[in-house]
């Protein structure tokens, strides 16, 4: 018979071990979606911090007159520039959703356990191996390109980078697939599409845009590696270059953008029913219009390079950039008629402090999420022309920055079965606070700063009068503007810290937490808290609805 548990004296000498030992033997050889889910969710805060501090140097620096004092030259401001904006997406919003969604969706669908735990796992160790290259590669001198000419050792620490990206990409498509593995086939019996709860419908389609799109990355990464090894070719030139950047930086525009903010809406759709103790408003047409937006998001065609001069050749990015507000505005609409119809008998009094927390996130960060498609759509208006302006900024801090919101909120939300602890509540309110806050100062000091003409890529070369773009049409209001987002980068860093914060005194806390504590009404609300080995101690009742736990009915006929 072929032995599938530890022999005892295995089991003697682990448990003999100290916790520490037991700890990492836990992270390296589990196959708990739980425990996966939460090395994501480290690895994507502490990479929040890191991006967020880097953008707080970053709009010092455009705020400050002599522009060679924090970086000491174009390149290296450049290379920090890079990473920034490819760090917010690949690792910090994208690893903070895999991370929730591997904890909460199979527990939503009525799954025992993620599709694939074992490639779950590898998939986040991976993304760990791949953000350490990068991070150390760009430190060393790497990045995405230069500016001001590749020495053979630049031409190698960049190698090191593209391998770096290209491995943190493979983690993120290994970790789609096992969620939208989850989705499509783990779900518990009578739940058809239309009644997934809307956060898991949200990673459906988020993972399936990543799954058709970042393999074009993976693609670009792999051409521009091998002229790179191969050169000094159309990449590697000794003169410099911004052409890999401009190979990859589809990644960070829209509509790609909108890719990665996709569970945003579901977010917002999953929290806003328990916040009105009722069912969803407008489920169905939440699921249509996450989907909408998901169609809406597709990137891949868009890169650059790949473009037209005119706007007669950009037709289908400008129709994108035009509709791709209104999913976002829908879903907001329904998620507010559901609150407005909110249910106020009484015996919600002792939680609606923790509900205004989650309601303040996932508002927040739907909110955000609507001002960037709105500077979207403005930036495809022909006659503005804001195409390679701070607008282009804009867009991708408020949309990444809502989704930073929405993953906070949802960590708030779902700490209960996460980590079988609340988070703490007035800290909540603060932190959501500081990262709204700071996201609307600096998406709109970005988006006012593009109608007067300031570049993405504004630094001047060291010892040169003239910038690299032209001249702005008002400096001075500019530069009223980076004072502007230099403080909204700062709250947002603020926020960070609390977020870090709050983590670590909940660590700390030895509170017992109810299972359902707020009134849920998904799957995962029937686990304890936290969830033990397998989720269920009995396989889920036959879902009838969107709403499984509103199904029972009581002896007057109302729902229990």
């Amino acid at each position: 018979m072929t032995m599938t548990d530890s022999p005892p004296v295995a089991e003697t000498a682990l448990a003999a071990a100290s916790p520490r030992v037991v700890g990492l033997f836990d992270a390296l050889t589990t196959t708990d979606h739980k425990r996966i889910g939460r090395l994501w969710l480290r690895s994507g805060v502490l990479a929040l911090l890191a991006a967020t501090i880097v953008g707080v140097v970053l709009t010092v620096e455009n705020s400050n007159s002599s522009a060679d004092d924090l970086f000491g030259g174009v390149n290296n401001y450049f290379q920090y520039f890079s990473a920034y904006r490819f760090g917010l997406v690949l690792l910090v919003v994208a690893p903070l959703f895999v991370g929730l969604a591997t904890v909460v969706v199979p527990m939503q669908v009525g799954a025992t356990n993620i599709a694939f735990p074992r490639a779950a796992h590898g998939a986040v160790w991976l993304f760990m191996i791949g953000a350490g290259i990068t991070v150390v590669s760009v430190v060393a001198g790497g990045g995405w390109g230069a500016l001001d000419g590749v020495s053979s050792g630049e031409r190698d620490a960049i190698a090191l980078t593209l391998v770096g990206t290209a491995l943190v990409i493979v983690s993120l498509l290994a970790a789609s697939i096992c969620i939208a593995t989850t989705v499509v086939s783990l779900r518990t019996a009578g739940m058809n599409l239309l009644r997934v709860p809307l956060f898991a419908w949200s990673m459906l389609v988020a993972t399936s845009v990543w799954l058709l799109t970042l393999p074009i990355a993976l693609g670009n990464l792999a051409l521009i590696y091998f002229d790179l090894r191969g050169g000094p070719g159309e990449y590697g030139v000794a003169e410099g270059s911004s052409d890999i950047y401009t190979q990859l930086g589809w990644l960070v525009e829209q509509p790609q953008v909108y890719a990665f903010a996709i569970p945003v809406l579901g977010v917002l759709g999953q929290i806003a029913p328990v916040v009105a103790r009722r069912r969803h408003a407008q489920h169905t047409a939440a699921v249509i219009l996450i989907g909408l937006f998901g169609l809406l998001s597709v990137g891949g065609w868009s890169q650059p390079a790949f473009q037209g001069a005119n706007y007669d050749e950009k037709f289908i990015f400008i129709v994108f950039g035009l509709f791709a507000v209104l999913p976002v505005l829908g879903s907001i609409g329904a998620a507010t008629d559901t609150i407005a119809k909110r249910s106020d008998d009484g015996d919600g009094a002792g939680i609606s402090g923790l509900l205004s927390v989650y309601s303040l996130g996932a508002i927040g960060a739907g909110l955000l999420l609507l001002a960037g498609t709105v500077a979207g759509l403005a930036r495809v208006i022909q006659p503005w022309d804001l195409g390679g302006r701070t607008t282009t900024t804009a867009v991708m801090n408020l949309v990444l920055y809502g989704a930073v919101v929405a993953a906070i909120a949802g960590i708030w939300f779902w700490a209960p079965k996460i980590s079988g602890r609340h988070l703490p509540v007035m800290m909540g309110r603060l932190v959501l606070f500081d990262l709204v806050a700071g996201a609307v100062l600096l998406g709109a000091a970005d988006f006012v700063s593009g109608f007067l003409e300031a570049p993405a890529f504004g630094y001047q070369v060291a010892g040169s009068t003239a910038p690299l773009m032209a001249v702005p049409s008002d400096q001075n209001l500019i530069e009223v503007m980076n004072v502007v987002a230099a403080v909204g980068a700062v709250l947002i860093v603020l926020g960070v810290l609390g977020v870090v914060a709050a983590l670590a005194k909940a660590a700390r806390s030895d509170e017992s937490v109810e299972d359902n504590p707020y009134g849920g009404q998904t799957l995962e609300w029937t686990t304890s808290s936290p969830p033990s080995s397998g989720n269920f101690s009995e396989p889920p009742e036959r879902v009838v609805s969107e709403a499984p736990l509103l199904d029972t009915v009581s002896e007057n006929g109302e729902e229990a």
